[in-house]
This record gives C-alpha cells, structure tokens and sequence, in this order.
C-alpha cells in the first residue's frame, strides 16, 4: 500500500498545527522541547481523524486525544452514539513506515487494560476523561479498534497480532469486541485533504409547473420553472449550482446574448419564455414529489444539483434582479429539463450536447476533466486559487493561476523540441481535451505542487524575458520579446528538479535561482540567432518548427559545453525520417541539463 504522497505533507501539517494544536490537552512528557512541534503535529493527527471520520468539530476531535506519555498505545477514543459504537484510534503519523508489530503489543496492551477498567495506569489526560470513557465502555454495543496512518500500510506481523489478540479477548467474553481491524489509510487521508477544498454539493427542491417526467431511458423532468425562482437558487448557492458546467458568468455587457436576456425582462418578461433556450440541469438522484395544489408546480428533489445549461441566463436575471430591485419578473418562465444522471460520467455528455446558447470554445470543455477539479482541490491546499473554468475569478486576495497559464507552463516543462513553435502559432492545442498535447501535460499523475511550481518557474523566466527586452535596442530586443517559449523550454528542462521537489518555491526564489543560466542562454541565443537567422526577422523565424527546433540544439549544445561529446555529434549526424527534428538529441540534451543542474541552497516555501 502506498504511503500519503509527499504533497500532502506540507498542507496536512499547516492544517493540523492550526486547526487542532491550540485545542490538543497540554503535553506532559518531561523530554526535551525541542521536539515539542513535531510531537504536537503528530499528536493532532489523532484529532484530524476523528474529524474527518466523524464529522465532530474540530475542537471537539482535540480534546479526545489522549496520546502522551504512558497512553498504553491508545491515542484517542471516541464514542459514536449513532451506532453506539466506542472507536480506540492509534495513529502513526510517519511519512514512510509502516504500522510494525511493536506497535500493534502496545496497543494490545491498552485495549486489554482499558476493558479491564484499569484506568489507574493511563496518564492523565486519559484520566481527565475518566467519566467520558466509563460511560462510553457502559453504554457501547460495540468496540471497535481504528489504525490511521500516512506511511505504506500495517505490516503482516502487526495485523496478525492485533486478530490473535482480539480474537483472545472475545473468546473471554469480551462481546463487543469487533475482530476486524478498522483503517484510515494514507488514502483516506489524501481523499479527505481534496475534499476539504472541494465545492459542496447542492441537494435542493426545483419547483416545475406543467411538469411531465419520463424513467426511459433515464428519469428525467420536463416543465416550466419561473425565472425568479431560479435567481433564489442562484443567490442561494452561487457557482456551486453550477458545478458541472463548463464555465460560470459571461457578463452581459453591452450587446450579445446575456444582454438580451436583461432586457427582455426588463422590457416583456411575459414573452421571456419563448426568446430562451431553456435551462439543463442534472442531478445524482431526481425525484418528483407529488402535486401539492391543482394547477401549482411539482417540487422536484434533487441531488447533487448542477446547471449544466442555462448558467448564462439565470446568472444574467440575478445581475438584473441585483440592478434592478424593484422590477416585477414573477411572469417570466423558462423551459426546464432536469436529467437524472447518476454517479457516472454521462453529465459529462449533457453538458457538452446542450451548451450551445453562447459561443463555446474546445478549451472550455476542459472543465469537463476530473484532473481539473483534483488540481483545484490540491492547488488550494496551498493558498492558490487555479481558474480552469472561463469567466472564473479568484477571491480578493488570493493568488490565482489560469488554466491558460499553467498550460503554457506545463507544455514548456515537457523538454518537446516542437512545443516553443505549438506556443507560437497552436497554444490552444495545450488547453483542448482532446488533443495529445493536453492529454501530454494534463496527466493523471499530475501534482498540484508542482503545478504551482511549473508557473512560478514559467513567470518568473517570462519576467526576466520582458526586462531584458526593454534593456536593449533593436534587433536584439526583438530577439528577446519572440524567444520566450523556447528559452522557457530550455530553462525549465534544466531547474526540472526544483520543478517536481513537494515544497513550492516562490516566483522570486526562481528568479534568483535561475538568473545566471538565464543571462547566459539569452545571449548564447541572440549570438546563434545572427549566425542561423541569414536576415529572417524574429517574430516570423520563431513561428518555424524547423528554425527554432535547429536554434535551441545549438544553443543548448553550446550552453552545456557538449561540441565534442561524442554522443552528441553522434545524433546530429544521424538522419531519422520518423524523427525530422531530432527529438532524440533535444531529449539527450535535456538530460545532460537536468543532471547539471545544482541543487539550490534557499528554498522560499511561501507564499506560493
């Protein structure tokens, strides 16, 4: 089993230091203090499981923890009175071990003696909850023992020590006793992290008048909703109710559709009804309730509720209800469809069939990837706001990437001898689903953190380009306003390992890390650009695969010092024709560069 992903580490322990550690019961080992955040962080680890399991504040999960010295192996309890169930939770919080066989005794130990009510040789913090845990072990139906770890599983030797005493204690009568060992998993624990940053879902009654249903092939409801009613589940909830679409608000501006929308219940809002293309909405679980009064609507339960088509218009009405208070838009009604798609993928096939009211670009059905909201998700874990939908925008205050950005960053990142002259003339390749270049750059491996990293690195060689662009004179400042993408290419080929490293490094980090290398390959690039170019201007020679694929292996060969490498003249000579432009070479080089780089001795963790 695999242990939590170094990512996760950073974030987790920031949560656990400010959300449970003022609320932990005071330490009372009389060891060193040097340890003393660390063990704290450890210890917080207990109360962040029985949150998260439990669904218990925060303060709450804090104050259960018992893990100290003399804790008899047992780091928390916790009664569930739903099920009347007693949890006793050990937690190991070491990014790489395993739960090991001495651990299991311990905690064997701690569980025998806590049936046995021999409170006496706990510590004190246990003993504080001395009423809490008799009650609990009086009126439990069962018990049950819960591992949480983040390191690669409980070994074999500790998982048969915990069924072997178990299974002792039930033979002496000890009932409630469950033989199967619970676990929260390293797993669970990233799951967990990414559902903290995840949007809630949005289970609501849509009242439909002259509603028609149909369960083949799937239950869906037809009918009419009034506008005012759906500007409510906007104010409401906000961009949550439009979870699964592929882009929020537009804007209505000053012509175009949104604005006919404002106007028409501005103007007609009886005639509302037949100038829209009607709403879409889906849900996990669709369920018509029955008809109240004669003639009013069905209230529709439903699940997990998403506008899918139809964002534009309810958006557009609540701008107007915003700017307009005091207007009457009770007699606008709107033609609504509410799916039921399930748990699978096919609101994916919705969404993209219907949304058609406003011009759609292929780079907006990106929103459509899972891989998308996991980035958000983890991107968020460190204070940055990714905008992966259009018409996204971040909170005041906080750092944003878009997705424009990252894709730029990330395509640079994959040391391509083709991507600086895709960038040029292509980039929206690197932002539609279903080309190869995005599939390339927006794999499923793909770390938020180093999603982060790859922009930071990517700004900050933008930032050197543009003031070594306004630094010079013509030709060669217009050498440095159109080589951006393959100097980023080449730079971030060769800082790749500071890229990937799970602690994120400023954009100003990057610049000072980078800066020498920099001021090197820019000129290495003007000088091979005046003895390549024969009088081509710039902005026309880096739009040439051929021209920059030819420039780059020259100056990154020179940058490395590889003339006489035997390896590289090797690849130079040889012609390949499913290979035109010497991948081979450019991948050769990238390595090499990689392999020089030197580690850096300041890393700037924050802000990211």
């Amino acid at each position: 089993m695999a242990a939590l992903q170094p990512q996760f580490i950073i974030p987790l322990k920031e949560l656990l230091r400010q959300r449970y550690v003022p609320h932990l019961p005071p330490l009372l080992g009389q060891g060193g203090r040097e340890d003393l955040p660390e063990k704290q962080i450890a210890r917080a680890f207990s109360a962040y499981v029985l949150q998260t399991r439990f669904g218990i504040d925060a303060k709450l999960a804090a104050q259960l923890v018992l893990d100290d010295y003399n804790d008899q192996g047992i780091d928390a309890l916790y009664f569930d009175e739903k099920t009347r169930t007693l949890f006793i939770v050990q937690s190991k919080f070491k990014s790489r071990e395993q739960f090991l066989l001495p651990e299991a005794q311990t905690m064997m130990t701690g569980v025998e003696l806590l049936l046995d009510k021999n409170f006496d040789v706990f510590n004190q913090n246990f003993n504080n909850k001395h009423e809490y845990i008799e009650s609990a072990l009086d009126e439990c139906d069962s018990i049950q023992v819960l591992i949480a770890y983040t390191g690669s599983g409980i070994a074999g030797t500790a998982t048969n020590e915990m069924q072997r005493k178990l299974a002792a204690l039930v033979e002496r009568g000890e009932a409630q006793l469950q033989m199967q060992v619970d676990e929260f998993s390293a797993q669970d624990v990233e799951e967990a992290l990414r559902e903290e940053q995840a949007i809630s879902a949005v289970n609501e009654k849509v009242a439909v008048y002259k509603c028609s249903t149909t369960t083949e092939p799937r239950n869906a409801v037809f009918g009419v909703a009034k506008v005012n009613e759906l500007v409510s589940l906007h104010q409401k909830h906000g961009k949550a109710l439009y979870e699964k679409n592929i882009r929020y608000f537009i804007g209505a501006g000053r012509r175009g559709v949104n604005s006919a929308i404002k106007q028409t219940l501005l103007d007609n809002p009886k005639d509302f009804f037949f100038l829209n293309n009607g709403i879409t909405m889906v849900g996990n679980h669709v369920e018509p309730k029955r008809l109240q009064n004669k003639g009013g609507p069905r209230n529709i339960h439903v699940l997990g509720l998403s506008v899918v088509n139809g964002a534009q218009t309810i958006a557009s009405a609540a701008q107007f209800m915003r700017e307009n208070p005091d207007a009457d838009i009770s007699e606008a009604q709107v033609m609504v469809t509410i799916i039921n798609t399930g748990n699978d993928t096919f609101h994916k096939q919705v969404t993209k069939a219907r949304n058609l009211q406003n011009p759609v670009d292929l780079a907006n059905f990106a929103a459509l990837d899972d891989t998308q909201e996991r980035l958000r998700q983890e991107m968020k874990m460190f204070g940055v706001e990714y905008l992966y939908r259009p018409q996204q925008i971040a909170a005041a205050g906080i750092r944003s990437i878009a997705i424009d950005t990252l894709s730029k960053a990330l395509a640079c990142m994959q040391a391509n001898v083709r991507v600086p002259y895709q960038l040029k003339v292509e980039p929206s390749k690197f932002t539609n689903p279903e080309s190869a270049e995005y599939q390339a750059i927006f794999s499923s491996d793909l770390q938020g953190s180093i999603a982060i990293n790859a922009v930071n690195c990517y700004l900050a060689i933008q930032g050197l380009c543009t003031a070594a662009e306004r630094s010079n004179l013509s030709p060669e400042k217009l050498v440095y306003r159109h080589f951006t993408y393959c100097i980023s290419t080449l730079l971030m080929a060769q800082f790749k390992n500071t890229i990937s490293a799970v602690e994120i490094t400023s954009q100003e980090a990057f610049e000072r890390l980078i800066s020498r290398a920099f001021d090197e390959l820019r000129q290495q690039f003007f000088d091979s650009f005046r003895t390549l170019a024969f009088g081509s201007v710039p902005h026309a020679y880096f739009k040439r695969l051929s021209d920059t694929a030819r420039l780059m292996q020259t100056v990154w060969i020179l940058h490395l010092n590889l003339a006489e490498h035997r390896a590289v003249i090797a690849k130079q000579e040889r012609q390949d024709a499913n290979d035109p432009h010497n991948q081979n070479l450019f991948s050769f080089l990238a390595d090499k560069a990689k392999r020089q780089q030197a580690q850096p001795s300041v890393r700037q963790r924050q802000p990211a």
